[in-house]
């Protein structure tokens, strides 16, 4: 296992990079429709999984000599770091009190605000959706692995 997350370190470095650049957009920007949207375009974390579990599982199979397993595992660890940073996110905006790109409606599936149990309810859904999702694309990552030259 350590040898996987000793492997992600890069894609969870990307995925904090994305979350700072969330909090700093809507701190600077604020919080609204517009920004919101433009937070998207920049810097989102859902698809940044999505490509992380693409290449990540080919990149394990090709250079690494993971199994189908092996490559999903390391980008379920990925995912879930990004995951645990955006479930985070929200529970602390919550808890402080600011509005964040973590609590706004869109980004949890709603028309209007919500209260922090439903939010949370809702992060959970999506944390354990969203890792299912990454191991669908870490198998197709892994299955296009074979696309990638060897290494030399």
């Amino acid at each position: 296992m350590k040898e996987k997350l000793d492997f992600v370190r890069l894609p969870i470095l990307l995925f904090v990079i994305f979350f700072v650049g969330r909090l700093a957009l809507g701190a600077g920007m604020g919080v609204s429709k517009a920004s919101y949207d433009l937070s998207n375009r920049l810097f989102s974390m859902v698809i940044l999984e999505v490509h992380v579990g693409l290449l990540w599982g080919a990149v394990g199979r090709r250079y690494r000599g993971y199994g189908i397993g092996g490559s999903m595992t390391a980008v379920i660890l990925a995912v879930l770091a990004s995951q645990i940073l955006i479930f985070a996110g929200t529970a602390f905006s919550y808890l402080a009190g600011l509005n964040t790109f973590f609590n706004f409606p869109e980004a949890l599936n709603q028309q209007a605000a919500i209260g922090f149990g439903a939010a949370m309810a809702a992060r959970t859904i999506t944390l354990i959706a969203n890792c299912v999702i990454g191991a669908i694309a870490g198998a197709i990552g892994w299955a296009l692995g074979g696309l990638l030259p060897r290494a030399a």
